[in-house]
């Protein structure tokens, strides 16, 4: 029986735990990879996935994963379920493709723990809301601000650009009011400046739920 066969034998994919992984690692060093494939593999093992530029490549990337976990636990109770670590250092991107991250993390009956390890500005911050749990390291900070847009085009083509971004903006209202303890007064006092703030105002304002003191 290879290795390999051991590793897995009897045993499911949800079952796989990072010391498994790591026990079967130095149990075949003649396949010993570079550290960043080990790093990869471990990580996927672990759940853990990592948010930087918003764009439709770190939106597909991350949305397949969260798919791909919620079929391996699909046996599984909800309450069972190993979570889904997002770790996000991000300045933000592009809000079509945020909100497809957003809505995969809100379909995801496996719970997703969404972690601001430096920065979740912009998109990078409503992503960051949208976790099952959010937590955030001590000195880590946040921006919310409406966003930006804008197109080359004909005058027809702006107004309808106009209105389908107008539509956008309120979409992302609507969910930050859902999702944390903005007023809309106050979000509207805020929509039109950068406001800057970290994690203890993040708490008071329903942005996070925990700040971190050891790793989790």
């Amino acid at each position: 029986m290879s290795e390999e066969k051991k590793f897995m034998d009897d045993k499911k994919i949800a079952d796989v735990t990072p010391e498994d992984f790591i026990i079967n690692y130095l149990n075949n060093t003649s396949e010993i990879k570079g550290i960043e494939d080990v790093s990869a593999a471990y990580d996927a093992i672990d759940r853990v996935l990592f948010l930087a530029d918003v764009d439709e490549e770190s939106a597909e990337a991350i949305s397949h994963l969260i798919r791909m976990w919620n079929t391996v636990d699909k046996d599984i109770e909800s309450e069972k379920r190993v979570p889904i670590k997002l770790y996000i250092d991000s300045h933000g991107g592009d809000i079509t493709a945020g909100f497809t991250i957003i809505d995969a993390i809100k379909m995801s009956k496996t719970p997703i723990y969404t972690i601001n390890m430096g920065s979740a500005y912009s998109m990078g911050l409503c992503i960051f809301v949208a976790g099952h749990r959010r937590f955030s390291y001590p000195h880590a900070s946040f921006l919310f601000h409406e966003g930006s847009g804008g197109m080359i085009g004909d005058a027809g083509k702006f107004k309808n650009f106009s209105k389908f971004y107008e539509n956008l903006l309120n979409q992302l209202k609507t969910f930050l009011l859902d999702n944390t303890k903005m007023t809309p007064e106050l979000y509207k006092e805020k929509d039109r400046d950068d406001w800057w703030f970290f994690a203890d105002e993040a708490i008071e304002y329903g942005f996070c739920d925990e700040i971190l003191e050891e790793f989790i």
